[in-house]
């Protein structure tokens, strides 16, 4: 009992150097935690460094990846547009040379079914006119025949072609 007294007796002599003492302790401690917490700052700060470097590398590396790709694809491209070509000239001589056998043959028939002139009799209403043409026949000049098979074929390559990128 005599334990209580001795204490406020000895806080009211010795209040400033136990003051002091409790300031030095919660300061050191306060201390303590500003380097514990800068510490953590600068691993922190290291860490999102790095966080950097990883992610401007994979950047650089889905670049290269996504440029070979293109490569890749341009390269796929050109081989069946070069097929394409290769069977727009295929298709394109053969029309060609079907509209050249037709001609020939409407020449050959022409020749050998009609001695006479294309045009008609004159008649009681004035002069003939030309000859009639059978219904479901297209006559039309060989130049533009020749223009239809080369467009014709153009166009069957092109359609190959385009049906071949999506897949």
């Amino acid at each position: 009992m005599n334990l209580v007294p001795f204490f406020i007796s000895l806080m009211r002599g010795h209040w400033k150097l136990i003051a002091t003492i409790i300031l030095l302790a919660l300061l050191s401690i306060q201390t303590l935690r500003v380097a514990s917490l800068k510490s953590s700052l600068g691993a922190e700060k290291d860490g999102r460094l790095a966080d950097r470097e990883t992610y401007k590398r994979a950047q650089m590396e889905a670049t290269a990846n996504a440029f070979a790709a293109k490569i890749k694809k341009e390269a796929e491209d050109a081989k069946k547009a070069d097929a394409a070509d290769a069977r727009y000239a295929d298709l394109s001589g053969q029309y060609r040379a079907a509209v050249l056998r037709y001609q020939a043959a409407q020449r050959a028939a022409g020749k050998a079914d009609l001695p006479q002139s294309p045009e008609g009799p004159a008649s009681s209403d004035g002069p003939g006119g030309f000859a009639v043409v059978p219904t479901g026949s297209i006559l039309i000049p060989q130049s533009d025949a020749l223009i239809c098979a080369d467009n014709t074929a153009r166009l069957e390559a092109v359609r190959d072609w385009a049906l071949g990128i999506g897949g």
